[in-house]
């Protein structure tokens, strides 16, 4: 599965501007006082301004080049953002995904996640910076009951579980783009924060345009032509 998009809600556009494109160095596709839109690799990570009571946050990952995993921690620190402890380390290794990942908040209280998959080693040799980020692979979606969820999102995408699942946690793709479904009982790995349900979309490359609103949440899904 490929995410070309996603769009969020956020109370900070101000603070997001700041923090991806002057601080990581992440180009800007747009930005209005209504609106950010910020280039990340081959996909869009939007912001659209949320004037409710709430703060809404979310949990999305990027891939890196696992080559590049440690120049990208460093990038980090030198700007000085602070890396969130799982377990008492900053490093989260998972043999099942073949995988190690860091977190980290953006000023709206998202769970940021830089994800670097062996099975993707190779694919850019490109020496880190901000403006290199592969691809946003992951989006979460807080869900109260994941068993039926991923049955309805499976049936309308064709798409697969990725190795495996329970009641809790289902994540939907393949390594290219996940859709990570969290139970509401959980909190979001990488964080303090509970699983909460907020407004996305999320676009995703696909053979035929339509729209998918996920029964009983305020989550779209645009499946849209590459061609």
């Amino acid at each position: 599965m490929k995410i070309r998009e996603v769009i969020l809600q956020t109370s900070e556009l101000d603070q997001q501007y700041q923090f991806y494109h002057v601080r990581i160095g992440l180009p800007i596709v747009a930005y209005t006082e209504k609106l950010l839109r910020i280039q990340c690799g081959d996909s869009i990570l939007t912001f659209e301004a949320y004037n409710g009571d709430e703060m809404p946050y979310y949990h999305f990952a990027f891939n890196i080049s696992p080559h590049k995993f440690d120049l990208a921690i460093s990038h980090l620190r030198e700007r000085g953002i602070q890396l969130n402890l799982v377990n008492g380390r900053e490093i989260v290794h998972s043999n099942s995904w073949n995988s190690d990942s860091i977190y980290f908040y953006d000023p709206a209280g998202n769970i940021v996640e830089y994800i670097a998959r062996q099975k993707l080693a190779g694919v850019s040799e490109v020496a880190f910076e901000g403006n290199v980020l592969l691809n946003i692979t992951e989006i979460g979606m807080a869900v109260t009951n994941v068993t039926d969820t991923a049955d309805e999102l499976q049936d309308l995408l064709k798409e697969q579980i990725y190795l495996n699942a329970d009641s809790l946690f289902a994540p939907i793709g393949d390594e290219y783009g996940l859709l990570i479904l969290s139970s509401t009982e959980r909190q979001w790995l990488g964080s303090t924060k509970p699983v909460r349900v907020f407004p996305l979309q999320v676009v995703i490359e696909g053979l035929h345009e339509s729209v998918h609103q996920v029964r009983g949440l305020p989550y779209q899904i645009h499946s849209t032509s590459n061609t």
